[in-house]
């Protein structure tokens, strides 16, 4: 059979996947049976691997095809796309490389004389004493592939799970020994869907007299930051002007600039000798210096090993329990209100955070019922610490890990729990007490740190807080609020760690880090924290994924590979109903703690990319869901359930020449060919509807 090399030349990208593997194989049968073939072969009997992932991973990050490869194109593959997406483990590896893709192209040449093919073979020739050092460049790769190189580098066997635990824990001891400054902003150019802010946020915007664009516009990140910033400036020197609020720019403005554009403070504090004997002297027991182990352990008790209910959207605690455990906490909170929500007990929301922020329990689904249970790997090590261990380990889930998405709160920004409470506590340990008459004298306290923020301050130990009867009908009521010596002397030691680490922690980016970042700054005064509480990483579940895909009133039902990527699955989504994929799109979905996971497509900007996440390492048990969103302009919104997973048979190993590549794993093939549509109800509307019809 004659091989056509020109094959994919004019077919759009899903129905060339389902075609790749035998054009690549026939490709190489070609070069095998030619008198240049033969030749290499001769000296190389096990090869082709390079071929394959060539043409393989041109295509799959490019889409090039052989016939139109230009020199300009093969530059991309081999110095970007095999650098950042192939992973090797030793260095003798890309040995082979260079010759063999230089014989294949001088096969090219002579057999169906593509224009371009001297010139790529004398370019692959000039770089063969270059390649192998691309290839393990950290500089060059991803986070993964970084993670394996540094190991690699390090003298650990990455190919065994005992050096990679290993150097992983080598790793860790090195983040916190030389916690990673914030690196400065780049300038960002593509534009993005603008979305609500924050409530706090919108209210500094109001005071500035900034307008924000409409919700769902496109808008350039960069420059709206730009004249956010402006406006501030402007405001500032002013204080006595009608744009300006004296309490706003004390409190608000200057860490606001510090923490969105990473500029470093210089000037870190010292602590007093007062406070430094103070954070000496301190003994934590279940109830010293506040109750917050306590309340904490009364709150895992009650989840016991059957789990509490939990609503399904937000995943926050069902309102029947909420009244038994606010009386179950050391200080109850007095309500007036008909149906209190979780966020209406500031402790118990403030609780919560502190579930979600440390694993310590998971969201489950049970048909159309949800649930909190106990994580059983970190409940057993959170038994065994002491409890300067745990008030330390909470302290660092609530300040550096805590952030109001765990909380259901979509519109909680870039801002943590620690940004928000640090910007906050400098305004309220000015004053000896603070008092509250009424209740719209405590309305800032809803927004800026938050209530379940000052709950968890009194539960630290950090605040004394007064709380008065409720009026009919409202909620909590505080009356006043003071700052005790141990809040000031340990909110002291939280903002010289900030600063001192450019207000930025490593585990914003590598959650899997143990919560030991504030372990340096903390344990000369409390050496008895030994013991560091660590997130178990998302093992890959193999299998045959089910979902339930909804567009308002219709729904599909997918089943997809466990080794197939979001990207796939995009794929799958689009032809259920009928689109092009012309487009970008993007998947939203909330991790193990309840952080918000934005994914986006290979060809847009983003740090974390569709093709990179496989259906099987989502953090997704049976009834999670996830967000679909297609065309960013049109705004297409899916809502993707995972209804099952059913076991798949492992695929037969491949042999020979022509099946062999370089890649431990070979990439997976479309949606298209690693799944299907196995149920449709509803017909899908038009992609691009008449709006002169109503639809």
């Amino acid at each position: 059979m004659t091989f056509n090399i020109r094959l994919l030349d004019n077919l759009s990208y899903d129905d060339v996947e389902p075609l790749l593997d035998e054009y690549i194989e026939d490709a190489i049968d070609q070069f095998v049976a030619s008198e240049t073939g033969q030749a290499y072969v001769k000296n190389h009997p096990d090869g082709g691997g390079w071929i394959g992932t060539f043409i393989e991973m041109a295509y799959l990050y490019g889409e090039m095809t052989l016939p139109k490869m230009t020199k300009g194109d093969v530059q991309q593959v081999m110095e970007y796309i095999l650098p950042r997406k192939l992973t090797l483990l030793d260095p003798s590896e890309t040995d082979d490389a260079i010759p063999e893709l230089v014989a294949f192209w001088t096969f090219l040449k002579q057999a169906y004389r593509l224009r371009s093919a001297g010139a790529i073979a004398k370019y692959l020739l000039s770089i063969q004493a270059k390649f192998r050092d691309w290839m393990f460049d950290p500089g060059r790769g991803g986070i993964a592939k970084n993670f394996m190189l540094q190991g690699i580098q390090a003298g650990y066997d990455m190919t065994t799970e005992e050096g990679m635990k290993a150097f992983q824990a080598e790793y860790n001891q090195n983040i916190r020994a030389n916690p990673p400054a914030r690196p400065p902003l780049q300038p960002l150019s593509p534009k993005y869907p603008m979305v609500a802010p924050p409530p706090e946020v919108q209210q500094m915007l109001d005071q500035l007299g900034v307008e924000l664009p409409e919700v769902g516009e496109m808008v350039n990140p960069a420059e709206l930051m730009g004249s956010i910033l402006k406006a501030a400036k402007q405001a500032l020197p002013n204080q006595t002007g009608t744009n300006s609020s004296p309490e706003l720019d004390q409190e608000f403005a200057p860490p606001l600039q510090a923490t969105m554009m990473g500029e470093r403070v210089e000037d870190v504090p010292t602590l007093s000798e007062e406070a430094s004997a103070l954070l000496q002297a301190q003994t934590i027991t279940e109830t010293e210096p506040g109750s917050i182990l306590q309340d904490f352990q009364t709150l895992l008790d009650l989840i016991g090993s059957k789990g509490i209910a939990i609503s399904g959207k937000r995943h926050q605690i069902s309102l029947k329990l909420l009244t038994e455990i606010n009386q179950r906490l050391s200080k109850p909170t007095e309500l007036d209100l008909k149906r209190p929500q979780q966020k209406s007990y500031p402790p118990i929301h403030g609780l919560y955070l502190l579930l979600r922020a440390t694993g310590i329990v998971n969201v489950v689904a049970q048909g159309k019922q949800h649930q909190l249970v106990l994580n059983p790997t970190i409940h057993d090590a959170w038994q065994q610490f002491n409890p300067t261990e745990r008030y330390c380990t909470l302290l660092e889930a609530w300040l550096v890990r805590g952030h109001a998405e765990m909380l259901g709160d979509d519109r909680s920004g870039a801002f943590t729990e620690g940004d928000r409470c640090i910007q906050t506590w400098a305004n309220i340990a000015k004053k000896t007490k603070h008092t509250y008459s009424k209740y719209t004298d405590q309305d800032h306290l809803v927004y800026r740190p938050g209530l379940h923020n000052i709950a968890l301050m009194e539960m630290f130990g950090l605040l004394k807080l007064t709380a008065g009867k409720p009026e009919a009908g409202k909620g909590f009521r505080l009356k006043s609020m003071e700052a005790l010596p141990w809040g000031k002397a340990l909110m002291a030691l939280i903002t010289q760690a900030y600063l001192t680490n450019n207000l930025s922690w490593a585990s914003e980016t590598d959650p899997a880090i143990p919560f030991n970042e504030l372990q340096p700054f903390l344990q000369p005064y409390f050496p008895e924290w030994q013991k560091s509480l660590t997130l178990p990483s998302q093992p890959f579940r193999p299998g045959r994924y089910i979902f339930k895909v909804s567009l308002g009133e219709i729904w599909r039902r997918l089943a997809i590979s466990g080794e197939a990527t979001l990207s796939h699955l995009s794929g799958l989504i689009l032809d259920s109903v009928d689109f092009d994929s012309d487009h970008l799109f993007m998947f939203n979905y909330t991790n193990e703690v309840g952080r918000k996971v934005e994914a986006m497509c290979p060809y847009s900007d983003g740090e974390l990319f569709t093709s990179e996440v496989q259906i099987g390492s989502l953090p997704l048990a049976e009834g999670g869901e996830m967000e679909y969103i297609f065309d960013f302009g049109d705004w297409w919104k899916f809502e993707v359930k995972l209804e099952t997973v059913e076991p798949e048979p492992e695929p037969e190993p491949e042999k020979g020449f022509a099946k062999k590549t370089k890649a431990k794993k070979r990439r997976p093939k479309s949606g298209k060919s690693l799944g299907e549509i196995i149920e449709v109800h509803g017909e899908a509307p038009p992609q691009y509807p008449d709006y002169d019809e109503e639809w």
